[in-house]
């Protein structure tokens, strides 16, 4: 048969006192696991919720640092179209620069708190709408300028329009002086031209043979003009001898239709209208020679009239 024995049998009686003191080792250990559990859980918590902040305020920084960039670039955009601002203007355009200078510079901290966070998300604001203002005070001034323009450019229109309507009227007014200053004039209604000999006894003979002649004679009369001015009128000739040289004695000059031409000779005649001939003698001092003379008589910067004489 099976032998049973038990711990009296054996010699292995357990005391109560050493079951008590087991058993509260037990605890004790199974206490210290617990705690260092829920150690282990509070700082996984604690660093959890940390780093969660953490990123959350990384991730705030990082928007609030675009909406800045957002900001400076319409602020860019409004510099680049070269608006000439107001002394008001640019001071707000610099004040503008410095804050944002500042909050760039505040939110490259890594280590910023929530309340710092929250100050400069007010300060964007702010920014925000004094940028807003900025902005629509650049609008007002880009209106105001366009209308400026707008109206210069009218203006510019108008006065060259008016400078075109008055330099037509002068044109006109120019036209109309000539035609008048042309019409006014004196002309030659008849012109002859004489070689003439002197003779003794204050005499004179018509000659045709050159080596003969002392003088030209030229005979003229003026045509009718109730337009032209009444009094002494200057009167120019231009002699051109039978070699196509134009005879002169003091290179005198004189302006015809805006030009300045030698004469040969210059007299005066009073003009009366009255149909009254007229005589104007010339004398070479070298003498004359055969051929064909040309004689030109100008009055008022014109030609009056012209004639030709030939000698032998």
């Amino acid at each position: 048969m099976q032998e049973i024995h038990t711990m009296q049998e054996t010699g292995m009686e357990s005391k109560p006192g050493e079951i008590r003191k087991d058993s509260t080792k037990i605890y004790f250990f199974v206490v210290a696991i617990l705690a260092l559990l829920a150690t282990n859980v509070y700082f996984y918590i604690k660093y959890k919720n940390t780093g969660d902040r953490v990123y959350e305020l990384t991730d705030e920084r990082i928007s609030m640092q675009a909406e800045i960039d957002r900001i400076e670039a319409e602020l860019d955009r409004l510099t680049d179209e070269n608006l000439t601002l107001s002394t008001s203007l640019k001071a707000a355009q610099d004040s503008v620069r410095t804050t944002i200078a500042a909050l760039r510079n505040q939110l490259t901290q890594n280590n910023l708190t929530r309340e710092q966070l929250v100050s400069a998300q007010h300060e964007i604001n702010q920014l925000k709408q004094q940028v807003s203002k900025y902005v629509t005070e650049v609008e007002n001034l880009r209106v105001q300028n366009e209308q400026l323009r707008s109206e210069r450019d009218e203006l510019k229109q108008e006065i060259s329009s008016s400078s075109d309507r008055v330099a037509a009227l002068e044109e006109e007014n120019t036209d109309l002086t000539n035609k008048v200053r042309l019409a006014s004039t004196l002309k030659v209604s008849n012109i002859s031209i004489n070689g003439v000999r002197e003779r003794s006894n204050n005499k004179q003979s018509v000659e045709t043979r050159a080596r003969r002649i002392d003088k030209f004679q030229i005979h003229f009369t003026i045509a009718d003009n109730p337009l032209a001015q009444v009094g002494m009128h200057d009167v120019y000739l231009r002699v051109i001898d039978p070699n196509g040289n134009l005879r002169t004695t003091d290179n005198g000059l004189f302006e015809v239709d805006g030009n300045q031409i030698q004469y040969t000779y210059k007299t005066a005649i009073n003009f009366v209208n009255d149909g009254a001939d007229y005589v104007i003698e010339w004398t070479d001092t070298k003498g004359f020679q055969k051929g064909t003379y040309t004689i030109l008589l100008y009055a008022d910067n014109t030609v009056m009239g012209q004639s030709s004489v030939v000698l032998k």
